[in-house]
């Protein structure tokens, strides 16, 4: 979810905003979106299977390295070792065949590189930024990681002992709190439903539980290499072939994940925060995937809902009614499945009105759509920021990544904007329709026991989650 803007003080008055309608005050006229073109990507399969893609972006002497490991996320995380796929990716940078983690880390430094690997919930992704110049040497050292990791005890130790110390900060944030109960609802019994491991697994991971996961997972055999900069795509493609090391052939194949269950009825939950004096509120449903033709629809949909400060969310519940700190709402998308979330952080006094807005908006919404004005304001705002996320070698990586990954065309990004422009009223009615109404789901709120359990069971069976 967005980070939360400042809450407004209580009780104080505002007067009109420097800028806003009336007053004599014209608005400018916004600007149409700036032109884009996809970069062409040429394509190569080097030894063993692994998958090259390349492309010319930028005007910076710089290049983005993209390694996605399709099996290599926490949603295939192996039996009593949740969290191994988060501790083998940080452990990565701990050595090589020929390198301590200190001469690994000074040779990055040498090349003023960034190289890193980090694991999602459908995948493991390792990045190198480099100078164009340098990508030869680059690409030799991002291989010798992937390809020679040490993994030596003490740095799987360091790897797994950080790993824990984030698992205590983030659970002392009643957000994340909420959104690990509500996934768990979510997707009950499904890997998609755990946002983070339990502490005894994490415990019970050594160096060879990663380095089997390393064998296993993260073979270059199945990866995917993106490489986009300032370089000659058949160049980069003859780079990143010769520094691939030859691998033995990896015969594991893991279990294919299979899609989430589906989630029927709407549950009420409640996390216990005793003292606190906030509210978190959330709620969830199943949505859809991306590659679905309706996503654009949903995108302008949700867009008009909850994707920003002119949004009907924010301006309903924060600025007409004051009850919130901030209130949105999102599309997230998984390789095999998708859901639409929706936020409210308020004061705990203002829960019970919160929430009765956050669900009545939500079902006036899926009722009847965004109006015209703000449907053309979402595809305005998703059309005309498309350009500018990507202007980075780094950001066309990602996305090429993603496009791999969610099985979405080749012409995915060249007709996003095409296709945003052509979502009509009905098509995003038809979507709010069918995705974001309230009637399943599940709505978690986290705070102080006594003032949230009665909110909530006005409205269904509570189910409250002690520790």
């Amino acid at each position: 979810m967005r980070a939360l803007l400042r809450p407004r003080a209580a009780g104080r008055r505002r007067g009109p905003r420097r800028g806003a309608r009336g007053g004599g005050v014209k608005l400018p006229v916004p600007a149409p979106p700036r032109p884009f073109a996809a970069p062409a990507f040429r394509t190569r399969v080097a030894r063993g299977g692994t998958l090259l893609r390349a492309a010319r972006w930028g005007k910076a002497p710089t290049v983005a390295v993209a390694v996605s490991f399709p099996e290599g996320g926490t949603s295939y995380d192996l039996p009593g070792r949740e969290g191994i796929s988060e501790v083998t990716a940080d452990s990565y940078l701990g050595g090589t065949g020929r390198r301590t983690a200190l001469e690994l880390a000074g040779a990055v430094d040498d090349l003023a590189a960034v190289l890193d690997v980090a694991s999602g919930f459908d995948a493991a992704v390792a990045r190198l930024g480099v100078l164009s110049r340098d990508l030869e040497a680059g690409l030799s050292l991002l291989f010798e990681v992937l390809g020679d990791p040490a993994f030596p005890s003490e740095e799987v130790d360091r790897s797994r002992r950080r790993q824990l110390d984030l698992l205590l900060e983030q659970r002392s944030e009643p957000d994340f709190v909420a959104r690990e109960r509500l996934l768990r609802q979510l997707y009950p019994g499904h890997p998609y439903g755990r946002l983070a491991a339990a502490e005894e697994d994490l415990e019970s991971i050594g160096r060879d539980d990663v380095a089997r996961f390393a064998s296993s997972r993260l073979h270059l055999e199945r990866a995917v290499v993106v490489l986009v900069g300032d370089v000659d795509p058949e160049r980069a493609l003859d780079l990143a072939e010769a520094a691939l090391p030859a691998a033995a052939p990896c015969h594991e194949e893991p279990a294919p994940l299979e899609p989430p269950p589906e989630v029927e009825g709407l549950s009420f939950h409640l996390v216990p925060r005793p003292g606190s004096v906030q509210a978190n509120l959330l709620f969830a449903r199943p949505a859809l995937l991306r590659s679905d033709p309706r996503f654009p629809a949903a995108a302008v949909a949700n867009q008009a809902l909850g994707g920003g400060a002119s949004s009907r969310l924010f301006q309903e519940l924060r600025e007409r009614r004051g009850l919130t700190y901030g209130a949105f709402s999102g599309l997230i998308a998984r390789s095999l499945g998708g859901h639409f979330a929706a936020s409210v952080d308020c004061r705990t006094e203002a829960a019970a009105e919160a929430l009765d807005g956050l669900l009545s908006i939500l079902s006036d919404f899926a009722e009847r759509g965004p109006d015209e004005a703000e449907r053309e304001r979402g595809v305005r705002y998703l059309s005309g920021t498309f350009a500018v996320a990507r202007e980075t070698p780094g950001a066309v990586a990602h996305d090429e990544v993603t496009r791999h990954l969610l099985g979405l065309p080749e012409d995915e990004w060249s007709t996003w904007r095409d296709r945003l422009a052509a979502c009509g009223p009905e098509e995003c009615r038809a979507a709010a329709r069918e995705l974001f109404r309230p009637d399943r789901g599940v709505v978690v709120a986290v705070g102080e026991r006594a003032l949230l359990e009665p909110v909530l069971a006005a409205r269904g069976p509570v189910t409250v989650w002690e520790g």
